[in-house]
């Protein structure tokens, strides 16, 4: 039977049609099934296996002390050869989408709710047992000798060189004096407080209402961790408009809103996570580099600021 058949006599069995698909992402299609829940149809990029792990990750969380909602879901199962689950709705529409339609003030007041929701995940810290500080850890990183957060990003960061480095040797100025710095930075250990970390908070991922307030954030996932907050706020300022679609100058307002409420000393932790970043996700979207996003990363890399701020 073909995929589009397939998908068919799913939302056939649902009573679902095309008015009530909501959206789609990496990994699923979303239809909007009732007031209060979802159905997400899912491609081979995800498993039966990864849902149940999401699935105890979010019953784990205490939201108590969130203004905002965050996903739950009620069931996994394989419908028509496809991979399905039936989550929690949560009502609004995604930031990015409705950022260019703001004012500049408006704009700006969403920034603030956005680095407030960012650091509110601080709320949750110890409600998970993410075992060795990631919830979907690479099989090939061992736990016998993982000690603290560090630890981790030091061996992914090892793993991810063995696909990366063929391209960042070509691409990357100093490539191997910079590894260098990171694992001796890396090396040091992280001895800060821990928490939730989303791994993936950008505006695509934040739910808004009419009033730009923030209902939910959604899809947490492949770089959902357990270490410092200041990661999520580092990812959340450069993936704010992260290949300039909306044409403005909304990273650099919001490095200053970030600065101007955290202090200065968060600048060095925010200018090395995006460098760790960039050494952990290149070759996300295209195994063999040849996307944006790869040169995003490059970018990164190669900007001198970057570094300055960090090791200087």
């Amino acid at each position: 039977m073909n995929q589009d058949k397939s998908k068919q006599l799913l939302l056939d069995r649902f009573q679902l049609s095309q008015a009530d698909f909501l959206g789609s992402g990496m990994e699923a299609e979303v239809y909007a099934l009732g007031h209060d829940r979802i159905l997400k149809v899912y491609n081979d990029q995800s498993d039966f296996k990864k849902q149940e792990s999401l699935r105890d990750f979010y019953s784990k969380i205490d939201t108590s002390q969130l203004s905002y909602e965050l996903p739950y879901i009620h069931d996994i199962f394989v419908e028509e050869g496809k991979l399905v689950t039936i989550e929690k709705r949560i009502n609004g529409r995604d930031m990015q989408s409705k950022l260019p339609g703001m004012t500049y003030d408006e704009q700006t007041n969403m920034m603030k709710a956005y680095l407030q929701a960012n650091m509110a995940l601080q709320s949750v810290q110890g409600n998970s047992t993410i075992e060795g500080f990631q919830l979907f850890r690479d099989s090939r990183v061992l736990l016998d000798h993982m000690d603290n957060w560090f630890d981790l990003l030091s061996e992914t960061i090892v793993l991810k060189q063995l696909e990366l480095k063929p391209y960042f040797m070509r691409d990357v100025q100093d490539y191997e004096g910079k590894m260098k710095l990171v694992m001796e930075r890396l090396a040091a250990g992280y001895n800060g407080e821990y928490s939730i970390i989303h791994g993936d908070f950008y505006p695509g991922n934040i739910l808004i209402n009419e009033n730009h307030k923030i209902t939910g954030v959604i899809d947490f996932g492949m770089l959902t961790m357990y270490g410092d907050y200041l990661f999520d706020v580092a990812i959340g300022w450069v993936c704010l408009d992260m290949y300039n679609q909306l044409n403005t100058d909304l990273t650099e307002r919001y490095l200053e809103i970030i600065l101007s409420s955290l202090g200065e000393g968060v600048k060095k932790d925010l200018y090395f996570y995006v460098l760790i970043f960039s050494l952990m996700t290149a070759n996300l979207y295209s195994p063999t580099c040849e996307d944006g996003h790869y040169q995003w990363c490059v970018e990164k890399l190669n900007h001198e600021e970057f570094w300055k701020n960090v090791f200087d």
